[in-house]
């Protein structure tokens, strides 16, 4: 998916990109009428919620992350698209 390629790429307009996905998948406006799909794209906007860019307000919270795991989590995500896909 686009948009979350663009999302590990553009780190200038990250937060306006993650909010966008989020939006988009949240109000139904979705990437996809598949169910299995909508629930891979929900449970990372969900997770999406927990990724904090300054290190110092991560360390107020265990739940909130990094870089290193949000490219994980986009990665993941991809990864199952792709395996449900096939």
């Amino acid at each position: 998916m686009e948009i979350l390629r663009n999302i590990l790429s553009d780190k200038d307009k990250r937060g306006t990109l993650i909010e966008e996905f989020q939006e988009k998948v949240w109000n139904g406006a979705g990437y996809s009428t598949d169910e299995r799909v909508n629930e891979i794209l929900s449970e990372l906007a969900y997770d999406l919620d927990f990724y904090e860019p300054k290190e110092e307000w991560r360390k107020e919270d265990s739940s909130y992350y990094g870089e290193e795991r949000l490219r994980q989590e986009i990665h993941s995500a991809l990864q199952k698209l792709e395996e449900y896909e096939v």
